[in-house]
């Protein structure tokens, strides 16, 4: 399948956005299970990165979908692999080390802000108020469920130069997720398997000088069980979701798939709940309720225009700055 932003399937660009974000939220389950084998934070990111890109190459040779990429298309690529995957995955533990794993999340989440911001300036697109509302309800709900729970305290003393400096890194990491679908959308039109390959690609390349994983502590091939968490690693939240992520743009365009991803965050917490018997408290389950308000809220507007016959780009109010 090509990529290339378009809006003329709200619908199912929301389904494919909804089950990226699903899968994204086994991460934390998954990494949990192999930090139990005494592999590193590193070796984990290398391990996803490289293996997702070693598999996801084999795949797009196999389908014959390899083809010669202009200069563009190679900085696109390029940028994509060293701000979303390098730069994101570096600025993201930095904010956790700062500010708390909490509050870091809840600043990653920032991105569907910076992905319509970015819209507005570079392709003249804007939300309406409604959609404003809609898109702040949902992320209201995200920062509820987030910052009640039991995540971990910050490191740093709270408002002290270490905690701004978490919080600062925690905004770069939200603009990093938010610029994906930007510069995916940038690309044109290029096969989905390319270009998630290529960049994870780009991605481990650039990660591996920075971290330094040692090959020689990863599990013995006669330990099944760690390999097949790390297979689960490099499959479920990495290759299936990446590739349904960067569908759920060409399908939806970068707003619409930005935002449904996020519901990542209520199903890792309900993930942990299931296999780790991680208590959700009330207020967190209202916060959910929130964010899947939210959602409804988009999803319904996202079908009503898709049924009118002059439907904007990305979510359904999207308009041009041109427009009346």
């Amino acid at each position: 399948m090509t990529t290339g932003s378009r809006s003329g399937a709200p619908l199912p660009a929301i389904a494919l956005a909804l089950a990226a974000g699903a899968l994204w939220g086994a991460l934390g389950l998954i990494t949990h299970a192999l930090l139990g084998y005494g592999l590193s934070a590193a070796q984990l990111g290398l391990l996803r990165l490289g293996g997702a890109f070693a598999l996801t190459l084999l795949i797009a040779v196999a389908l014959r979908r390899v083809r010669a990429l202009s200069l563009r298309q190679w900085a696109w690529l390029a940028a994509i692999g060293l701000v979303c995957q390098a730069l994101g995955s570096v600025s993201f533990s930095a904010a956790v080390a700062g500010a708390g794993s909490s509050l870091a999340i809840v600043l990653l989440c920032m991105g569907p802000l910076f992905t319509a911001a970015i819209n507005r300036v570079c392709f003249g697109e804007r939300l309406d108020a409604a959609a404003w509302r809609l898109v702040l309800l949902a992320l209201a709900g995200l920062a509820v469920t987030v910052l009640c729970g039991h995540g971990e305290r910050a490191a740093a003393e709270l408002f002290g130069p270490r905690w701004y400096a978490g919080v600062a890194w925690g905004l770069l990491s939200g603009l990093c997720y938010g610029l994906f679908p930007i510069f995916a959308r940038a690309l044109g039109a290029i096969d989905t398997w390319v270009l998630v390959s290529f960049s994870l690609g780009l991605g481990a390349m650039f990660l591996a000088p920075l971290q330094g994983a040692a090959p020689a502590a990863l599990p013995a091939w006669t330990n099944h069980a760690a390999w097949l968490w790390i297979a689960a690693l490099i499959l479920i939240p990495t290759v299936f979701a990446d590739v349904l992520y960067v569908r759920a743009i060409a399908a939806g365009g970068p707003m619409l798939a930005t935002v449904f991803a996020l519901v990542e965050v209520p199903a890792s917490a309900l993930y942990a709940r299931a296999w780790l018997g991680a208590p959700i408290a009330p207020v967190q389950w209202l916060g959910i309720a929130l964010f899947c308000a939210g959602l409804a809220g988009l999803a319904l507007r996202s079908g009503k225009t898709a049924a009118a016959p002059a439907a904007a780009a990305d979510l359904p109010a999207v308009q041009s700055e041109t427009s009346p």
